[in-house]
């Protein structure tokens, strides 16, 4: 039946715009929302996944089809989400959670509230900069500045996302917020290491995530997926430098 046809593709479809938005990788995205649809029951599947979407065709027994695309705009790091709906699929499969069941845990795995709170962050990402500061030779004072530096880029994304800001925006002035630190700590105490400060307030702006996933996505075949993440952390990289740069080029 169509309606039985097209309640599989939007579960199946829902499943797998949650994990995309929030940086599950394209092979898994594939397989999680292909797990979903046959323990639905439906009888082929076939899905294909770009960072910006992803397109599911679902057919039955007697040989009807349908075809759902979800178009995928705002992307995040969130794999508490991934492991829900991961754990989710698992239960379908294994047969212990039916349809409408995991209609209802979806719905409510999209509409969770995301992240942690603001003060958590700001000390999360100060604790990479100091880190990483350390890893630089860096001493005391110059670990206390990068967490400094760090905890602010934290806070400029929590203000450029109330303010509906681009992410190149934020990685741009993220940069030029980190530099400009990095160089009045060291106009006011000419002894400490500039660079290590401005190397550890940056690390929060690192694509880790996203260069993980695009060489994952070229390893198993997935070259447009792995392209299109390539250029997502090229750009990401290009912005931060441009702002660091403008900076340090102006006060040199």
């Amino acid at each position: 039946m169509k309606s039985q046809l097209e309640s599989i593709a939007l579960l199946a479809v829902s499943a797998g715009e949650i994990m995309l938005k929030n940086g599950g990788e394209t092979r898994r995205v594939e397989e999680t929302m292909e797990h979903v649809a046959r323990a639905c029951g439906a009888a082929r599947v076939e899905s294909f996944v770009i960072p910006t979407g992803v397109f599911l065709t679902v057919s039955d027994e007697a040989g009807q089809s349908l075809t759902m695309i979800r178009r995928v705009r705002d992307r995040t790091i969130n794999l508490d989400r991934i492991a829900k709906v991961n754990e989710l699929s698992r239960r379908l499969v294994e047969r212990r959670m039916d349809y409408q069941n995991a209609r209802a845990i979806l719905e409510r795995i999209a509409k969770e509230r995301t992240g942690f709170a603001l003060m958590g962050s700001l000390a999360a990402s100060g604790a990479i900069g100091a880190t990483t500061a350390v890893m630089q030779n860096g001493g005391i004072f110059e670990v206390l500045g990068a967490f400094a530096a760090a905890g602010t880029i934290r806070y400029l994304a929590h203000i450029v996302s109330r303010l509906h800001g681009t992410t190149v925006a934020y990685e741009f002035l993220g940069g030029m917020v980190v530099a400009a630190m990095g160089t009045a700590f060291y106009y006011v105490w000419p002894w400490l290491l500039r660079d290590v400060i401005i190397i550890g307030g940056i690390m929060p702006l690192v694509p880790g995530m996203a260069i993980t996933n695009a060489l994952r996505d070229f390893m198993v075949g997935d070259l447009v997926s792995g392209l299109s993440r390539g250029m997502e952390a090229l750009l990401t990289a290009v912005a931060v430098a441009m702002g660091a740069f403008i900076v340090l080029a102006t006060v040199m």
